[in-house]
């Protein structure tokens, strides 16, 4: 069976339980596996009977989600009337203002004759409760929390929710002690709520990632998922072609030597304790990314060949402090060296999550650190700094990181009734490393 026909049978089962009625169903989707592109088929044929409710999380989900649509049919899926439901100071995107077959309004009743409409939790929450539909799909369940999903669970008769168990979970800054232990948390994922409360849920798991090559597949498949995964193209079908040879050597230049050869790279530094804003890590990050640039890649893959723009590459970081750092170095370098190092994404794992690169510098959360804490422990950031790229991945550390977790006793407090993660972030960290130090220059 090749991975199109696995992936294929799995979406005819899911679309089978939906179809006879399943009150709520849960899709498990890991990165790249196609989660977008199931609740746009499942919303064309749930269509048919009647309109169907998109609940995304974020504004740019949703203007991503008409995207996909206007994608759809340039590929020959069948055309949908979507509507864009929206908030009053909501300024729809240039590409999609004149979108046909697109409608936007910040009213329910203006979008009657639509196929599918499209809005945030957090707009949907305004519609009026007499309003209903027999069936909705929630996109990015695991990274909505339970208190979006309760004033608009009583609109949908039936759900198909479908998200990624292995990304970062929702999270509130208010003070959510209170809640702790509790079977149904307001801030507990929408996902776990609807587990906990129909216990019957019909459950699937998408088994293949289009964007994770099989040695990314493999390492992130092994550390943040309980339901393995693989990934749908063969390893000769994706390459990194460097044109120009670097002038000088160095950790940086064998760093991407070898990310382009093995497609990963672990470029250790010095075992120190630094701040956040460590100066030298900085600077790795930035001739890594030069490197890159100069090297003038040409990327091959199942749709052609073409050359490594800046745009195509993230540096991925934990604190927003770090982002600024990266990206001001970045600027210096551009304006001594005249490349475009500049372009390149530069953002924490909470902004990069849901998006896509060809290769990916990460500056790992516990680079220098003299502690390890829940917040940088985090199995789901890991991951998702991890799981951005479709043909390689460096990352940038202090050294230290195995000796700092061997010696890791945890402070965080244990809640009573409270449902252990399904990933324990300490093991998840473990595993990573210990895959990342065949790769060490």
């Amino acid at each position: 069976m090749t991975a199109a026909e696995a992936a294929a049978i799995t979406r005819e089962e899911i679309w089978a339980t939906v179809a006879a009625g399943a009150r709520s169903t849960l899709v498990d989707s890991p990165p790249g596996a196609g989660k977008s592109t199931l609740v746009r088929e499942m919303s064309r044929r749930a269509r048919r009977r009647a309109q169907v409710p998109i609940i995304v999380q974020t504004n740019d989900q949703a203007d991503d989600m008409l995207r996909g649509f206007r994608g759809d049919r340039g590929r020959g899926a069948a055309a949908v009337r979507a509507g864009r439901l929206h908030a009053s100071d909501y300024v729809p995107p240039a590409d999609l203002a004149t979108l046909a077959g697109v409608t936007f309004s910040g009213s329910i009743a203006d979008l009657r004759a639509c196929d599918v409409v499209v809005a945030p939790s957090a707009k949907w929450e305004t519609v009026e409760s007499d309003d209903s539909w027999p069936f909705a799909i929630v996109d990015e369940a695991y990274q909505m929390r339970s208190d979006r999903l309760l004033p608009i669970g009583n609109m949908m008769e039936s759900l198909l929710m479908v998200g990624d168990p292995g990304q970062l979970a929702p999270f509130t800054t208010a003070d959510d002690t209170r809640f702790r232990g509790r079977p149904l948390s307001p801030v507990e994922t929408a996902a776990a709520t609807i587990l906990t409360t129909q216990p019957r849920t019909p459950r699937f798991a998408l088994p293949i990632s289009w964007r994770l090559p099989g040695h990314a597949a493999a390492l992130v498949s092994d550390a943040f998922y309980t339901i393995p995964f693989t990934a749908g193209t063969e390893p000769h079908q994706r390459r990194l072609r460097p044109r120009v040879t670097p002038l000088r050597r160095g950790r940086p230049a064998d760093a991407v030597s070898r990310a382009t050869h093995h497609g990963w790279a672990y470029l250790e530094l010095d075992d120190l304790p630094m701040p956040h804003a460590d100066p030298e890590a900085v600077g790795a990050i930035a001739e890594v990314v030069t490197e890159l640039l100069a090297a003038q890649i040409s990327v091959e893959d199942e749709h052609g060949v073409q050359d490594l723009r800046p745009e195509k590459i993230a540096v991925g970081v934990t604190h927003r402090d770090q982002r600024d750092h990266v990206r001001a170095r970045l600027q210096q370098t551009a304006a001594q060296t005249g490349l475009p190092v500049d372009a390149v994404v530069v953002d924490t794992a909470n902004v990069l999550q849901g998006r896509e690169f060809e290769i990916v510098v990460i500056w790992h959360p516990l680079s220098g650190r003299r502690d390890v804490n829940e917040f940088h422990l985090d199995a789901g950031r890991l991951c998702v700094l991890l799981s951005r790229h479709r043909q390689a991945c460096i990352v940038v550390s202090r050294g230290g990181i195995g000796d700092r977790l061997a010696g890791h006793a945890p402070t965080e407090p244990v809640w009573f009734g409270e449902t252990a993660p399904a990933v324990d972030g300490w093991h998840a960290h473990l595993t990573v490393l210990d895959r990342l130090m065949a790769h060490a220059v």
